[in-house]
């Protein structure tokens, strides 16, 4: 028999678990589903089916895709559990069997040895598959005929460590850059169109650190390298694994797309932490970093040990002189953001549009109340800011046509309405983000609070 769960902020409110899977094969919809909108958006995020002890925290939870998929107008919603080693075993035992980051790594000796991934981070759709990932982990291949299906994917064969969750696609190439770095060296990996790696490389950092998120240009790899380290040996000790040291500053490696370790330029600043990347770019001997930073970091909530304690991110930029060998930082808006996502068909290369949540009512510390639209040309923003108790997740781009100019297009954005603990799917035009939406999907149960998500123009069990 199930048991309740224990008091948490994180099993509360916007963020308590869904104890069900479903389909909605006909939600009801207002206003009109714009006719070009024609594929799935899947969102990943944690949902746990059991918890371990009073100390969860919402980065541990079980993963969940939530697929809506849109064909001619017509519209079909589903969720699953992804079904990872970690889940099929507690399902099994009917309780939990991994304890958390704040457990100190404890779990039951049944499972001492098989992977504790949740695969809820970040989902992902590359050659023709849909991959959930962590960043502790190898990623999991979903089938999207059976969301319920799903395994362990390794390229073939090829990768037999961690990847992170925030892989980039080359728009141009097609190519997919990534890293691992939760292990004894960091490493990079390339691969093509049809998912085989061709290029590998390990690079000496010096210091290891959380790295959520990094960025590609035409022709680089930006790496952040913020002070929030980690070491696993910590929870030998009653610690937890990730640790604030400022006095480590932030480094920055920009490397050559194809490069090693001998092309590596570093630079260095002021201490900050940043999840998210906006996008990056080239110009001229220039290189230019856009992501969402924190500055005034408070140390108990980047230990992860008061969820309470509350921090603004903000949009900021780094100018990276390479021949002058300068460093620049500015901060472009005043506004808390998070969950930075951009036409991706412009990754890598100058671009104009950029979309986020912000939360525009001061006294929201934990919530989004807003979603923004920044033109980095212009330097104006428009602002689509929600009613009281709607706050948003993430918003996804769907460009209008593969044709269609930068920003000409929708976002699509999951909100929960805190007073029906439910949740709508709400569809903006990313032009003109502060109207009122194009259509807005009516579920009748909440969608957790999650993390990411992808686009692609498939259609669910087809």
């Amino acid at each position: 028999m199930s048991k309740s769960f224990p008091n948490n902020m994180f099993l509360q409110g916007i963020w308590e678990p869904l104890r069900f899977e479903c389909d909605i094969h006909d939600p009801i919809i207002i206003g009109k589903i714009p006719k070009e909108l024609n594929g799935t958006f899947y969102r990943n995020g944690p949902n746990p089916q059991y918890v371990y002890s009073e100390n969860y925290h919402m980065f541990e939870g079980d993963g969940m895709i939530h697929a809506i998929s849109f064909n001619q107008g017509e519209v079909h919603y589903q969720n699953r559990w992804i079904r990872t080693e970690k889940f099929l075993h507690e399902r099994n035992a009917k309780k939990s069997l991994f304890g958390g980051m704040r457990d100190f790594g404890v779990r039951n000796e049944a499972v001492k040895h098989l992977s504790g991934s949740t695969a809820n981070t970040n989902v992902i759709w590359h050659h023709e598959r849909l991959l959930a990932l962590n960043e502790g982990s190898l990623p999991y291949q979903i089938d999207r005929h059976d969301l319920t299906h799903c395994d362990v994917y390794t390229f073939n064969q090829t990768l037999d460590r961690t990847m992170m969750a925030h892989p980039k696609v080359d728009p141009v190439t097609g190519e997919l850059v990534f890293y691992s770095y939760f292990g004894p060296d960091f490493k990079m990996f390339i691969a093509d169109i049809k998912g085989k790696i061709h290029f590998q490389n390990t690079l000496t950092m010096p210091f290891k650190c959380m790295m959520h998120d990094f960025a590609i240009t035409e022709h680089f790899t930006i790496l952040p390298l913020f002070p929030l380290t980690w070491d696993f040996q910590r929870i030998m000790r009653k610690e937890t694994v990730f640790k604030w040291e400022p006095y480590l500053n932030t480094r920055f490696a920009i490397v050559p797309r194809f490069g090693n370790e001998n092309d590596v330029i570093w630079f260095e600043d002021s201490p900050a932490f940043g999840f998210h990347v906006v996008n990056a770019y080239e110009k001229g001997a220039q290189v230019i970093l856009e992501m969402v930073v924190m500055d005034d970091i408070p140390k108990t909530t980047i230990a992860f040990g008061d969820d309470n304690a509350f921090y603004k991110n903000y949009l900021t930029r780094w100018t990276f002189d390479l021949k002058k060998k300068t460093i620049k930082k500015e901060r472009l808006d005043e506004n808390n953001v998070e969950f930075p996502r951009t036409d991706e068909r412009f990754i890598g290369r100058t671009y104009r549009h950029a979309y986020m949540n912000a939360t525009i009512d001061e006294n929201l510390q934990h919530h989004f109340d807003a979603i923004v639209h920044f033109d980095m040309k212009t330097h104006t923003k428009q602002t689509h800011h929600f009613d009281k108790d709607s706050y948003p997740h993430e918003p996804i781009f769907v460009p209008r046509s593969k044709q269609s100019e930068e920003g000409d297009g929708f976002l699509l954005s999951y909100v929960y309405r805190e007073r029906l603990n439910r949740s709508d799917l709400v569809i903006l035009d990313a032009r003109h983000v502060a109207d009122e939406p194009l259509a807005i999907i009516q579920l009748p149960h909440r969608v957790p609070f999650g993390f990411h998500g992808c686009w692609a123009h498939t259609q669910l069990n087809s």
